[in-house]
């Protein structure tokens, strides 16, 4: 796990805990908050990588700190 993905996850908690994000958000709401702070390759993966079903909890084991609300929105955990 990079320390960049961490950091973005952590933000997008944080701006959803603030009221930053609308409820739910996708990633073109990621990317009105992040754009010129991450590339959007990065910023593409990062919700699904987090979400419940998704890369760091079935190769790690992490909980998940997303939910898949629908295709393509997300919340947090």
């Amino acid at each position: 796990m990079t320390t960049r993905e961490s950091a973005l996850a952590d933000k997008i908690i944080d701006f959803y805990k603030r009221g930053l994000l609308p409820s739910p958000f996708g990633v073109a709401d990621i990317r009105k908050r992040f754009a010129k702070t991450y590339a959007d390759s990065h910023i593409q993966t990062v919700l699904p990588n987090y979400s419940d079903g998704g890369y760091f909890e079935l190769k790690y084991g992490t909980p998940p700190r997303f939910k898949r609300v629908s295709r393509g929105k997300y919340a947090c955990v």
